[in-house]
Protein backbone atom coordinates (compact mmCIF):
# COMPACT_ATOMS: atom_id res chain seq x y z
CA UNK A 1 0.00 0.00 0.00
CA UNK A 2 1.07 3.55 -0.65
CA UNK A 3 -0.06 6.92 0.65
CA UNK A 4 0.96 10.41 -0.34
CA UNK A 5 0.07 13.80 1.07
CA UNK A 6 1.16 17.34 0.28
CA UNK A 7 0.40 20.77 1.64
CA UNK A 8 0.96 24.43 0.91
CA UNK A 9 3.20 25.76 3.71
CA UNK A 10 1.32 29.08 3.70
CA UNK A 11 -1.83 27.17 4.71
CA UNK A 12 -0.23 25.31 7.66
CA UNK A 13 -1.78 26.02 11.04
CA UNK A 14 1.11 26.83 13.39
CA UNK A 15 -0.97 27.58 16.48
CA UNK A 16 0.02 25.93 19.76
CA UNK A 17 -3.44 24.31 19.95
CA UNK A 18 -3.06 22.67 16.53
CA UNK A 19 0.48 21.57 17.32
CA UNK A 20 -0.72 19.83 20.51
CA UNK A 21 -3.36 17.97 18.48
CA UNK A 22 -0.89 17.04 15.74
CA UNK A 23 2.40 16.29 17.48
CA UNK A 24 3.83 14.24 20.32
CA UNK A 25 6.16 15.85 22.85
CA UNK A 26 9.19 14.49 20.95
CA UNK A 27 7.88 15.80 17.62
CA UNK A 28 7.31 19.23 19.19
CA UNK A 29 10.89 19.24 20.50
CA UNK A 30 12.16 18.42 16.98
CA UNK A 31 10.10 21.25 15.47
CA UNK A 32 11.25 23.72 18.12
CA UNK A 33 14.91 22.94 17.29
CA UNK A 34 14.36 24.66 13.93
CA UNK A 35 16.85 27.47 13.45
CA UNK A 36 14.28 29.81 11.85
CA UNK A 37 10.52 30.37 11.66
CA UNK A 38 10.39 29.28 8.01
CA UNK A 39 11.92 25.90 8.83
CA UNK A 40 9.54 25.51 11.79
CA UNK A 41 6.56 26.02 9.44
CA UNK A 42 8.05 23.57 6.93
CA UNK A 43 8.54 20.91 9.60
CA UNK A 44 4.97 21.30 10.85
CA UNK A 45 3.71 20.97 7.27
CA UNK A 46 5.91 17.95 6.64
CA UNK A 47 4.74 16.33 9.87
CA UNK A 48 1.13 16.89 8.88
CA UNK A 49 1.88 15.28 5.50
CA UNK A 50 3.59 12.25 7.05
CA UNK A 51 0.57 11.55 9.22
CA UNK A 52 -1.78 11.99 6.25
CA UNK A 53 0.33 9.72 4.02
CA UNK A 54 0.57 6.98 6.67
CA UNK A 55 -3.19 7.13 7.30
CA UNK A 56 -3.81 6.76 3.57
CA UNK A 57 -1.43 3.81 3.29
CA UNK A 58 -3.13 2.15 6.25
CA UNK A 59 -6.56 2.81 4.75
CA UNK A 60 -7.65 5.00 7.65
CA UNK A 61 -10.03 7.72 6.47
CA UNK A 62 -10.37 11.29 7.64
CA UNK A 63 -11.82 11.51 11.10
CA UNK A 64 -11.06 7.84 11.83
CA UNK A 65 -7.50 8.25 13.03
CA UNK A 66 -5.78 10.19 15.76
CA UNK A 67 -2.74 12.22 14.72
CA UNK A 68 -0.98 11.21 17.91
CA UNK A 69 -1.26 7.52 16.89
CA UNK A 70 1.43 8.16 14.24
CA UNK A 71 4.72 9.48 15.54
CA UNK A 72 7.55 10.68 13.31
CA UNK A 73 11.11 10.13 14.43
CA UNK A 74 14.55 10.07 12.79
CA UNK A 75 17.46 7.67 13.09
CA UNK A 76 21.02 8.84 13.79
CA UNK A 77 21.60 9.59 10.09
CA UNK A 78 18.42 11.68 9.89
CA UNK A 79 16.35 9.08 8.03
CA UNK A 80 12.68 9.42 8.99
CA UNK A 81 10.64 6.54 10.37
CA UNK A 82 7.27 6.22 12.07
CA UNK A 83 6.22 4.67 15.35
CA UNK A 84 2.58 3.59 15.53
CA UNK A 85 0.33 3.71 18.58
CA UNK A 86 -3.36 3.12 19.34
CA UNK A 87 -5.72 2.51 16.42
CA UNK A 88 -2.99 2.97 13.80
CA UNK A 89 -0.94 0.20 15.43
CA UNK A 90 -4.01 -2.05 15.73
CA UNK A 91 -4.84 -1.53 12.03
CA UNK A 92 -1.23 -2.17 11.00
CA UNK A 93 -0.97 -5.38 13.05
CA UNK A 94 -4.33 -6.63 11.77
CA UNK A 95 -3.91 -5.87 8.07
CA UNK A 96 -0.16 -5.70 7.50
CA UNK A 97 1.43 -8.25 9.81
CA UNK A 98 5.08 -8.88 8.94
CA UNK A 99 5.37 -5.73 6.83
CA UNK A 100 7.11 -2.43 7.50
CA UNK A 101 6.36 1.21 6.77
CA UNK A 102 8.86 3.36 4.89
CA UNK A 103 8.38 7.13 4.72
CA UNK A 104 9.99 9.85 2.66
CA UNK A 105 9.57 13.58 3.28
CA UNK A 106 10.48 16.69 1.35
CA UNK A 107 9.73 20.34 1.97
CA UNK A 108 10.51 23.81 0.70
CA UNK A 109 9.39 27.20 1.96
CA UNK A 110 6.30 26.77 -0.25
CA UNK A 111 5.35 23.05 -0.19
CA UNK A 112 5.70 19.90 1.89
CA UNK A 113 5.13 16.34 0.69
CA UNK A 114 5.38 12.90 2.25
CA UNK A 115 5.06 9.38 0.90
CA UNK A 116 4.42 6.27 2.97
CA UNK A 117 4.84 2.77 1.60
CA UNK A 118 3.87 -0.41 3.41
CA UNK A 119 5.89 -3.34 2.09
Amino acid sequence: MIGIDMTDIDQVDTSEQFLKELASDEEIKYIQKSFCESLRHQRIGALQCVKGAVNKALGIGRGEGNNLDIELSHDSSGKPFVILHGKALEKFEKDFQGKKIEVSISHTPKMAVAVAVIE
